[in-house]
């Protein structure tokens, strides 16, 4: 384990299980508010894999599991930690210190808990952002993370998702969060890179769909 981990996982005794680690990760660093919306998104995951594609199940209840666990770390140190951990950071996450948590959850989770998956750490890598060429392990986390928020007020947009998700539309449920993000760029401190490539190809992809159907 990289020495910069070491400081979290004082005290801290996995028993191999994930779902019970994970619990006594978030809990043992006093964030149960974290653990309390992990656990409504592993519900989640789970259940959209069973939709879609059942194969997927384990892989989409880890990365959810997993997907926050950098939650412990406080947010005015994210940038100085993923630093020290020599992870990738862009320009543009410079700008918002939160915009690195995903890539220290996967690093996190691959030097803590043991994951080895390429799928499921590039899952919980873009979770906040999603990504183009994305996979379905990819996607099921995005939604299941999006969906299974529970915010102040009024957003008819996460109910418009849900719908889409489980009428075999994930493409256009994950498109519409995007394009939410986009119309309120310019009140944003960021717009990730990887939020905008991601619109990009879903706009494009929606676009050669509406075509041929047309044609038909």
């Amino acid at each position: 384990m990289k020495p910069t981990l070491e400081r979290y996982t004082i005290d801290f005794n996995p028993v191999g299980d994930l779902d019970q680690d994970v619990a006594s990760f978030l809990t043992l660093h006093h964030n149960e508010s974290t653990l309390e919306h992990t656990i409504k998104v592993k519900n989640e995951a789970k259940k959209i894999a069973e939709f879609y594609d059942r194969s997927l199940v384990d892989k989409s209840i880890k990365a959810a599991l997993l997907h926050d666990v950098s939650n412990v770390v406080p947010v005015s140190k994210m940038l100085e930690f993923a630093n020290q951990l020599q992870i990738d950071i862009m320009e543009e996450e410079w700008k918002y210190a939160r915009s690195v948590h995903q890539k220290l959850s996967e690093i996190m989770a691959k030097e803590i808990f043991g994951i080895a998956d390429i799928e499921v750490l590039n899952a919980i890598r873009s979770h906040t952002t999603h990504k183009a060429d994305a996979s379905m392990t990819d996607k099921i986390l995005f939604v299941a993370d999006k969906i299974s928020w529970e915010l102040p007020g009024t957003h008819p947009y996460l109910a418009e998702m849900r719908k889409q998700v489980y009428d075999f539309k994930i493409d256009q449920a994950i498109l519409l969060y995007l394009d939410v993000i986009w119309e309120q760029r310019d009140k944003l401190k960021l717009v990730h890179p990887w939020l905008i490539e991601a619109r990009e190809e879903l706009l494009l992809k929606t676009n050669i769909r509406s075509g041929a159907e047309n044609e038909k």
